[in-house]
């Protein structure tokens, strides 16, 4: 999937979603799953900072934290910041 255009565009939650549904699947998947899902998860948190980083402050604050269980490969924090980080993108 395609990284969206950051310049204007504002916030694009369907594709910001679907890249965190990525993440939760793959983080813990042997072969790279670490480095697509940290990847991923780098990606939605960069554009919500660009994007709109007073209102999406909570949400960012749970990516980071979940990337930084991720790199620990602590997956079960991690997955669970992801999962909390959907339901308020969803909300």
């Amino acid at each position: 999937m395609a990284k969206p255009n950051l310049t204007g565009a504002g916030v694009r939650l369907p594709w910001a979603r679907e890249q965190l549904r990525i993440a939760l699947e793959i983080l813990d998947n042997p072969g790279g799953g670490l480095v697509f899902g940290y990847q991923a998860i780098g990606q939605v948190r960069a554009h919500l900072e660009e994007t709109d980083a007073e209102r999406w402050e909570p949400v960012i604050r749970l990516l980071h934290d979940a990337e930084q269980h991720a790199v620990r490969r602590d997956f079960g924090p991690a997955q669970e910041k992801i999962r909390e980080a959907l339901r308020q993108l969803e909300g």
